[in-house]
């Protein structure tokens, strides 16, 4: 408790006006932890803990605020906009968990340490004083820090049994700071691991895309898969050994740009989990289940022509593409040479002939005035013999189109001289 760390305004001016109140105040969560590392605090709002009552913090904010919601009151938050900052104070809690769930029954308090013990993990259970600056670490969550260590403030079993869900975040934090596990948290996620069962599909989903927007997400998976954590979490058998995909998760970890939805993909086949299962079992958006599906079922042609490439480039497009050529490169679905190969083949195409040059040159007014038509089915028809053309040979001129297009409706109409005879 002495450390002194630079508060933000107005963090230091609630803290001076509770403690006038005879109240204490102080900054928790990630602006601790990050005060501590000497980064910049990645956190939109402030959250802060205090002996205050809800009613207490209500009557301290109001006069101040522009704004204050108290939607979370029975659980001891109120949230409030001062001084420009959104800020969400709660008083101190104490947790009691049923067997059957991951949500508390909350208690209020007047301890600091018996709040800051209910927090997932050490590096997470720091406070700095909103009136002084003063850091209270009584898990000594800095040293944590300063060795590189992840570990629980209480018995990590008691921690994991109450909130399975801080398994994930485990593997996430570890992954983000590059800590090493503690070796009985270790030992407490791999006996808890079916403890996952009573997690929402939401949650876990939220968490492990947390995990998975990482640059470099590969400790925390391998955490995942050698606990039984990640089994456990998409409900399904034991995986096979994390030797036999060590690789593909660190070229996963390698590839370029970081994509969340080709990651998924890859973990899915890597894990040997059914794609439209998993994407209900974890609630994703029906976008991401969409797009899960296509990475899952699309594949880029062994062979090609430039017909083959022109296709790629109206459907599914050029980002959808080089999105499936990392998926093949994480998963060694051929040789780097050969995906290589067609990645350059196709980047190169498309800058030259991106899809706008493959549509029709000619609109569909265009097409009914060439042709001296009514509107109708062939005009439709004759757009689509005009695109194909241009996958086939390459973009048309509007000149060539119109040809092409009278050359079409000669072949579709029948000759003067067919008929009965």
């Amino acid at each position: 408790m002495n450390e002194l760390h630079p508060i933000s305004g107005t963090a230091r001016r609630l803290g001076q006006r509770f403690d006038r109140a005879g109240f204490q105040l102080f900054v928790v969560g990630g602006a601790v932890r990050d005060q501590v590392l000497g980064l910049s605090s990645t956190e939109d709002d402030i959250d802060m803990t205090t002996d205050a009552r809800p009613a207490d913090i209500v009557a301290l904010l109001e006069p101040i605020a522009t704004a204050v919601w108290r939607q979370g009151e029975r659980f001891g938050t109120i949230g409030a906009t001062v001084f420009g900052r959104d800020v969400e104070i709660t008083t101190f809690r104490s947790e009691t968990y049923s067997g059957h769930s991951r949500k508390p029954v909350v208690g209020f308090g007047d301890d600091l340490r018996t709040d800051l013990s209910r927090r997932d993990f050490t590096i997470n259970a720091m406070a700095l004083s909103a009136s002084d600056g003063d850091l209270h670490d009584p898990f000594d969550g800095a040293g944590d820090l300063r060795a590189g260590l992840l570990r629980t403030p209480l018995a990590p079993e008691v921690s994991f049994n109450d909130d399975p869900l801080r398994m994930l975040r485990a593997a996430r934090f570890a992954a983000r700071l590059d800590l090493r596990f503690d070796d009985p948290l270790i030992d407490a996620a791999t006996t808890l691991a079916p403890r996952m069962e009573i997690v929402s599909g939401e949650r876990i989903f939220a968490e492990i895309e947390r995990l998975l927007r990482l640059p470099d997400p590969s400790a925390g998976i391998e955490f995942l898969w050698t606990t039984g954590v990640l089994s456990a979490a998409f409900d399904r058998a034991p995986l096979p050994s994390f030797t036999t995909v060590a690789e593909a998760i660190d070229r996963m970890a390698h590839a370029e740009p970081v994509d969340s939805g080709v990651r998924w993909a890859a973990l899915c086949v890597l894990t040997g989990v059914d794609v439209e299962e998993l994407s209900f079992q974890l609630r994703m958006s029906v976008d991401r289940r969409k797009d899960l599906s296509r990475l899952s079922s699309d594949r880029l042609p062994t062979t090609y022509q430039q017909s083959d490439l022109r296709r790629l480039i109206l459907k599914p497009g050029r980002s959808q593409v080089l999105r499936m050529v990392q998926l093949e490169r994480i998963l060694e679905m051929r040789p780097d040479p050969e995906l290589a190969r067609l990645a350059a083949d196709f980047s190169e195409l498309v800058d030259r002939e991106p899809a706008h040059a493959l549509r029709s040159p000619l609109s569909g007014g265009e097409i009914l005035s060439i042709l001296n038509i009514d509107p109708g089915p062939v005009v439709g028809d004759v757009t689509r013999h005009l695109e194909e053309l241009a996958v086939e040979q390459g973009p048309l001129s509007p000149e060539s189109a119109a040809q092409a297009a009278r050359l079409f409706l000669q072949r579709k109409q029948p000759s003067p001289t067919d008929g009965p005879r």
